[in-house]
């Protein structure tokens, strides 16, 4: 599964609102135990807000980090934000090369857990933004705590993480004109070479070679079936590695009946994966990009995560 790179520099904007955020709010690094290892994370607070509503920001795969810009916009809006820095990622001790979907919910349990202790925020207006696997991350966990009170999924999928990995090349040759035929082939034959490799002890036994041994299986179906908080499922046009289409539909047939109506979905135009402006959305594209979020992407978040947290 290969991320879009949303961890190059920031550009003069994101200095921008770092700067004018930082003045307004109460910004700290911080720790906190789970599992027995020591994570590390930025804690936001806003400088004149009591009991304020927060949320959790989940970084997608490999050594992703979160979005750029989404926390200072958040907590310029009176939201806390604590942005979660992976294993091994920014001072977080131990490997995300190593980590499952359930593994990286739990580092994200014992994060609500600590922001719960938290004097300035409002324990019971806590939610998650999970951008990409941070999506399917963000799903496990609200299934498993009560104390996630709505969910925020940016790209994040409804499929499981074969069907993302399969459909992600499948989108990106056949918009690199290769003929269906070749591309219903080179499928298959990814699909066998998964099959092979991470069922190989040899690559994914006791001592995992490949990042994807503990994903590969994973399917969100029976957390998202346990959701029972509001939903916002955001979605670039031109992805290819969450489609909005698929995993818009699969969300809402996967969700319980009674959560249905919390969800709140949103397609954004010309989008991609890190929800800037595209021609293609395809990763041999994201170099030559700016980077710069489409139009009512941050106020988009910040005023659901308002509107929710009111309630």
């Amino acid at each position: 599964m290969r991320q879009i790179a949303s961890t190059i520099a920031c550009c003069m904007l994101w200095l921008v609102i770092a700067v004018d955020a930082a003045a307004a709010a109460n910004f700290r690094h911080v720790t906190f135990q789970a599992d027995g290892a020591e994570l590390a994370a930025h804690l936001y607070l806003p400088g004149k807000s009591n009991r304020a509503p927060a949320v959790i920001l989940i970084p997608g795969s490999q050594e992703s980090r979160n979005l750029p810009g989404l926390a200072e916009h958040l907590v310029s809006k009176g939201i806390a934000v604590l942005s979660l820095h992976k294993r091994g990622i920014d001072g977080s001790d131990g490997t995300w090369k190593t980590e499952t979907i359930e593994q990286r919910a739990g580092d994200v349990l014992a994060a609500l857990r600590y922001l719960k202790g938290v004097g300035a925020i409002d324990s019971n207006r806590i939610g998650l933004v999970g951008h990409s696997q941070g999506g399917w991350v963000a799903q496990f966990a609200a299934a498993k705590s009560r104390d996630v009170n709505f969910l925020v999924l940016l790209a994040g999928p409804a499929q499981t993480v074969r069907e993302q990995i399969l459909i992600d090349e499948q989108i990106h040759l056949t918009r690199w004109g290769i003929p269906a035929a070749e591309v219903q082939e080179r499928i298959e034959r990814l699909d066998q070479m998964l099959t092979a490799s991470l069922t190989n002890p040899a690559v994914c036994g006791d001592r995992p070679q490949h990042y994807l041994c503990g994903l590969i299986r994973f399917d969100p179906t029976e957390a998202i079936r346990n959701i029972r908080v509001p939903v916002l499922a955001l979605y670039g046009e031109r992805d290819p590695m969450t489609p909005p289409k698929p995993n818009a539909e699969l969300l809402l047939a996967k969700l319980p009946e009674s959560t249905r109506p919390l969800v709140t979905s949103r397609v954004f135009p010309e989008a991609n994966h890190v929800f800037w402006k595209s021609k293609t959305g395809l990763r041999d594209e994201s170099g030559r990009l700016k980077h710069r979020y489409v139009p009512g992407f941050l106020e988009t978040i910040s005023g659901w995560i308002e509107k929710v947290a009111a309630r």
